[in-house]
């Protein structure tokens, strides 16, 4: 048994003791020694870094003649695997299918869309990150593609298409694409429900407001979950002259789930304080209470460190500054 053998095998004992995807189970497993198999542009590690577009992909995929790879799959199976080419920009084989279904999913990025080759496994899986951050796995084995966390070198899934990361890195976005985020799930969940009462207890408004807790803007992200997916104060109020109870089911439902929101916030708190043990930048304990205004993991604004510094947008090619002889004139 080759050592490539030996390892697949391996892979695939791990696979049914953790009950994990085959692709999720490799990168548990340490690489072999031996060198990656060679592709038309040589070794497939050396393609890692690389950037293409997504109109040159397609054009191998559209140009590029079938390949026949050995697949090593166990005979008791009876797979077939998927029809591929000889992809020169991966330096691996990839079925047809699994580069028509990445064009699906970048369809509103366009043809041009910058492509960056973040890890590959051949024969098995390979990860690609667009120029708009998003991720993708590409299986190898199947016509298949998957969304990733925006994470870097994370395998979980996002959440979902409105909140792009998993949730363990919800936290490390940006504060103002967290709140971002957040108001755009929330009016697409406003949207989707058709009651005040459905739109309460959701695993994705926990997710978030336990996000803004470990970034400090939790009252940020709370006011904008609550206002997003019910209503404004201000639309309520005018609700209270032509149906007064609707406008009281309204705050009562607001009510249930700021409560429920604050709870859950409280034990993301504790939970990273009892965690981190002491205050990230000074080492002393934390005090007793709860500061929401602050990150979790600090014991008091001065130990909080500035934001970093806001990059100035760069100028307008198409605009130009009004000419001063002529204003002045």
């Amino acid at each position: 048994m080759t050592r490539d053998k030996k390892r697949k095998a391996a892979v695939r004992a791990t696979q049914k003791a953790t009950g994990l995807r085959y692709t999720q189970a490799a990168r548990l497993m340490p690489e072999p020694e031996t060198e990656a198999p060679a592709g038309p542009s040589g070794p497939a590690g050396d393609r890692i870094g690389q950037s293409f577009t997504l109109q040159e992909l397609l054009g191998e995929c559209a140009t590029f003649p079938p390949a026949v790879v050995d697949w090593d799959w166990d005979p008791e199976y009876k797979c077939q695997g998927p029809d591929v080419f000889q992809s020169k920009l991966l330096g691996a084989a990839i079925p047809f299918g699994t580069v028509l279904e990445l064009a699906g999913e970048l369809s509103r990025e366009g043809r041009g869309t910058l492509l960056h080759l973040e890890s590959l496994s051949p024969l098995e899986s390979a990860v690609v990150s667009s120029g708009g951050q998003r991720r993708f796995e590409l299986i190898i084995t199947q016509d298949s593609v998957y969304e990733l966390c925006r994470q870097s070198r994370c395998s979980s899934h996002p959440q979902n298409e409105l909140i792009p990361w998993c949730r363990d890195h919800l936290a490390e976005c940006d504060p103002g694409v967290l709140v971002d985020t957040a108001r755009d799930w929330g009016y697409a969940h406003y949207e989707l429900t058709n009651n005040y009462a459905a739109r309460e207890g959701t695993k994705e408004a926990v997710a978030l407001i336990q996000a803004a807790t470990a970034q400090g803007t939790y009252n940020k992200v709370l006011s904008t979950i609550l206002n997003a997916c019910f209503e404004s104060d201000d639309v309520i109020d005018e609700k209270v002259f032509w149906d007064a109870e609707d406008a009281l089911a309204i705050r009562q439902a607001i009510e249930r789930e700021r409560l429920r929101l604050e709870q859950a916030a409280e034990a993301e708190y504790r939970r990273i304080q009892g965690k981190v043990g002491a205050c990230v930048a000074c080492g002393k304990p934390f005090r007793y209470g709860i500061d929401m205004d602050i990150p979790a993991r600090y014991c008091s604004p001065g130990c909080v460190p500035p934001p970093p510094p806001v990059a100035e947008p760069e100028p307008d090619p198409w605009w130009a500054a009004p000419d001063s002889d002529a204003d002045s004139d």
